[in-house]
């Protein structure tokens, strides 16, 4: 019976690549902090191996990118056959797969079971070392590489941006070279050191630390009534989300007024708890950024050993997004270009909702959470309700992408929409306000 399911699946994954994954409501809050904190446990990889050559043409390699919920998905290909939606992660250090279906059907032999501390940094779960994977990202050569398979799929982020994910792609598989990041292209690039050239009267260089392949700066933070303090923030691509900064790495941060207890986020293992705020301003390469939004957490140090962290907060894609980047991971150097509107405002939810996506298309939506005094909290909307309508027409018309884009419209716009709840239709509406 199994063997007839395996050669079923394989099958549709050579025609089709179709997921078999199935959708529980679960999980979610807007701009969800999710990849970067998880911390991997130690993957036994040999570091000194022959550097493979990815390029096409023995300079560069190029992979375009969407933009889902301010993180960058790629396509990826394993064995040369299963097409993957990955999310590039410059602040993990190896490639994780979610779903070990596609490593089994394979008959693939995994030769260790190591801890992998979820969102939280403390729930403990678990993933599988497989050895010799081939993987090819956008218009890479295929690089053959060690990576970590879930145990069990405790993934929710499909849900969070509406599309299918099947993984992430860590520093091990593009660490090698300088990589580009280009927002407004839309793509990723992977340049060749030796061949590597850049603009340097367009660009400018700025030293950062490389720890574990994962890329941290050290910057000068004023928090309110403070003198400046010097931290270290990791650059990370797969945190969805301007600013993040742990409360008690560090004997002068403390937890600001005017926070709102929320959701920061959602990862392996479960909701990330803490607090939402925006912080006055903000300097990073001597700029200045006001209103940031800016979410706090408090480690548990108890299970987490702050000094493991080698961090007090990530800096992530919505501030990353600005700029045009370059990271030279051999030379540990950031070449930077802001784009126009760099300093543009931070737009948040003004609803108090928390919509997730679910059914087979990830086009039924239903209200997972709602804050507390928020508009949508006063117009008697719950936890639970299916979302029938917005905007006087069908939701599943819209994206997720597209409704929580409109929840974060101006002040004062009013919003409406149907809602199913225990077999009944009703309908609210409600302004938005800003809510912190």
């Amino acid at each position: 019976m199994i063997v007839y399911k395996q050669l079923g699946l394989l099958l549709s994954l050579l025609r089709a690549n179709h997921s078999f994954r199935f959708y529980m409501l679960y999980s979610f809050f807007q701009k969800a902090l999710f990849l970067t904190l998880i911390l991997l446990g130690m993957l036994p990889i040999d570091k000194s191996a022959q550097i493979q050559d990815l390029t096409e043409d023995g300079v560069s390699a190029f992979i375009p990118f969407e933009k889902h919920g301010d993180f960058l998905v790629v396509r990826g290909k394993m064995f040369g056959v299963v097409n993957l939606n990955l999310i590039f992660d410059t602040g993990a250090e190896n490639v994780i797969l979610f779903d070990r279906i596609y490593t089994d059907i394979f008959e693939t032999e995994y030769d260790r079971r190591i801890p992998v501390f979820g969102a939280d940094l403390s729930v403990e779960l678990f993933g599988l070392v497989a050895r010799n994977i081939d993987l090819q990202v956008g218009s890479t050569q295929p690089r053959t590489l060690d990576i970590l398979v879930l145990e069990e799929n405790y993934s929710n982020i499909d849900q969070i941006l509406g599309i299918e994910i099947h993984g992430i792609v860590g520093a091990a598989f593009f660490s090698d070279y300088v990589v580009e990041i280009n927002n407004r292209g839309r793509y990723i690039a992977l340049h060749r050191l030796e061949n590597f050239s850049y603009r340097e009267s367009r660009f400018e260089t700025h030293p950062i630390t490389i720890i574990n392949r994962k890329p941290y700066l050290d910057v000068g933070l004023v928090m309110p009534g403070k003198d400046s303090l010097e931290l270290r923030f990791l650059l990370d691509t797969g945190a969805g989300l301007p600013l993040l900064i742990h409360i008690n790495t560090h004997p002068a941060l403390e937890l600001p007024d005017g926070v709102v207890t929320g959701r920061l986020g959602v990862g392996l293992g479960g909701y990330l708890r803490g607090y939402l705020g925006r912080l006055d301003n903000f300097e990073l390469w001597n700029r200045r950024f006001d209103g940031v939004i800016t979410n706090y957490q408090d480690l548990d140090t108890l299970v987490f050993k702050v000094d493991h962290l080698h961090r007090q907060g990530i800096i992530g894609n919505q501030l990353l997004s600005r700029f045009h980047i370059y990271i030279n991971y051999p030379r540990s150097e950031l070449y930077i270009r802001p784009y126009r509107r760099y300093d543009r405002p931070f737009k948040f939810d003004r609803s108090g909702l928390t919509i997730i996506a679910t059914g087979a298309n990830l086009r039924q939506y239903y209200i997972l959470d709602v804050l507390k005094g928020s508009p949508a909290h006063e117009a008697g909307l719950k936890r639970g309700d299916r979302l029938l309508t917005f905007q006087r027409l069908p939701a599943h018309w819209f994206h997720l992408n597209t409704i929580k884009r409109k929840l974060k419209k101006r002040e004062g716009k009013n919003i409406r929409m149907k809602i199913e709840r225990a077999g009944e239709e009703e309908i609210f509406s409600f302004k938005l306000e800003e809510l912190f």
